[in-house]
């Protein structure tokens, strides 16, 4: 009888450090379980995040090649801008000349030679 009530005695105390433990363990998963949903969520951010980089760097890829092909055109221009300048100042020069041939040929009218 006095052994039986030891170890009923032994069982109990073993029974209560087992749910003594018990409540540890199930707090200490609530906690990891938080922490995962903590974690999930910061995770959930992160890829939104990352998919709006994604779509920005696309973005200014597209508005890269315009500005590329902008300049292309604009140093098209520029090159023929030189050429078109060169041509002006051929183009004066012969002006230049063919008004001096005027001026020379109105004089030569204006006092003929051969009279």
């Amino acid at each position: 009888r006095v052994r039986q009530k030891k170890q009923y005695e032994i069982v109990l105390d073993e029974r209560d450090i087992l749910g003594t433990q018990l409540i540890r363990r199930n707090d200490e998963l609530a906690l990891l379980y938080e922490k995962i949903r903590i974690q999930q969520s910061t995770l959930n951010k992160g890829e939104i995040q990352y998919a709006n980089r994604l779509a920005d760097i696309k973005i200014l890829k597209r508005k890269i090649n315009e500005l590329r092909r902008e300049l292309h055109i604009l140093k098209a221009s520029v090159s023929n801008i030189d050429k078109l300048k060169r041509e002006v100042v051929q183009l004066q020069k012969e002006l230049r000349e063919e008004r001096a041939r005027v001026r020379a040929l109105s004089e030569e009218l204006g006092n003929p030679l051969n009279v």
